[in-house]
């Protein structure tokens, strides 16, 4: 075959984008001409982008060690998975997933996005297919919240997997409680990993705060507030979920009766 010719191949695509970037990008904008007028300095420094690049860098090493494939370009991320010869990775992208949203949310940024599966174009510094296109649309047009929506074709491509079979038993427990739905909408449960970690309460804990603060920031901007409301919903949703069902189902974090107090007590 000539080498100038590229081949489709079986993936799943996500992209993610961080919600609200443009007023950050002013705010970073504003703090760096801010540093340089008060120090007499010669260059433009932000606080704000330095932290946020360590968190972007951080993200991306996060993915080197998992094997993914990933293109970054200003404030998105997309992720492409190789999947054919191990249909589970369609869950474990799911867990990746949220392991990158809680790094974000830890420093105050929330991600959206979307997922879909296709024939791709997956080479080095290339990506070109319809799912990356699909995953846009979901993106920009069905999440809305700080979530990230499976495509019908996603969700219906990992439901006959595991009817035929080819998930393995962790991952068909995992795909229960990894998607969440509403109306015509799956969406990805960013709460899971929740699920059997020692450091539940101090998360929980960040993350309340990160969505407190864009409250307060957007108070009078409707448009963005009602994104950190529908996840502060979601945050209290799991908690009422957690203390009812999912803390039975941890074997080895399980939360004792004083830390459960503290769980409930962190609600909205």
């Amino acid at each position: 075959m000539p080498t100038d010719q590229y081949i489709y191949q079986d993936r799943a695509v996500v992209f993610l984008d961080v919600l609200g970037f443009q007023e950050k990008l002013k705010e970073f904008q504003e703090e760096a001409i801010k540093y340089k007028e008060d120090n007499n300095a010669e260059f433009f420094i932000s606080d704000a982008v330095n932290e946020f690049i360590k968190t972007f860098k951080n993200a991306v090493s996060f993915l080197d060690e998992n094997n993914y494939n990933y293109y970054l370009f200003s404030d998105n991320i997309c992720i492409t998975i190789d999947y054919y010869q191990n249909h589970n990775l369609l869950v474990d992208i799911l867990v990746t997933i949220n392991d990158l949203f809680f790094k974000f949310a830890e420093k105050g940024y929330f991600l959206r996005g979307g997922l879909d599966i296709g024939k791709f174009v997956d080479e080095k510094a290339i990506a070109v297919g319809i799912p990356l296109a699909n995953a846009y649309k979901l993106e920009q047009n069905v999440a809305t919240y700080p979530r990230i929506v499976l495509s019908d074709n996603y969700k219906r491509i990992l439901d006959d997997f595991e009817k035929a079979k080819t998930l393995s038993e962790k991952s068909i427990t995992s795909k229960k409680y990894l998607i969440k739905s509403h109306c015509e909408v799956n969406y990805i449960n960013i709460f899971f990993n929740l699920i059997d970690n020692d450091n539940k309460i101090e998360i929980l804990n960040s993350l309340k705060n990160s969505i407190d603060d864009n409250l307060n920031q957007n108070s009078k901007a409707e448009r963005i507030a009602i994104k950190y409301e529908w996840l502060a919903t979601q945050f209290n949703m799991f908690i009422d979920e957690y203390s009812t069902e999912l803390m039975y189902l941890e074997t080895d974090a399980q939360a004792t009766d004083e830390e459960l107090e503290i769980i409930k007590a962190l609600k909205f």
